[in-house]
């Protein structure tokens, strides 16, 4: 499954058992999106989580750091606004 979050921005969840939305769902923070499974040649129940900037795999690591969100992305679509 992927997650479209706008602005070229993508979250790719993989090895989904079962998936809770649709296509052109808008979801919520804290929303189920799907469960996790053992899909394809998974060998145990595990995730597959990438993100994406314009179709170019990037650190997702990074994506879950609030302080590094709010310096490299927040704080520059603001200067952005202004």
């Amino acid at each position: 499954m992927v997650l479209d979050h706008g602005f070229g921005l993508f979250s790719l969840y993989g090895h989904l058992s079962a998936i809770d939305v649709t296509v052109g769902t808008v979801v919520e923070k804290g929303q189920i999106l799907g469960r996790t499974g053992m899909t394809g040649m998974a060998g145990g129940d595990h995730l597959h989580y990438a993100m994406l900037i314009h179709q170019t795999f990037v650190n997702p690591v990074e994506w879950w750091d609030e302080a590094w969100i709010k310096n490299n992305i927040s704080a520059k679509i603001a200067d952005a606004e202004h």
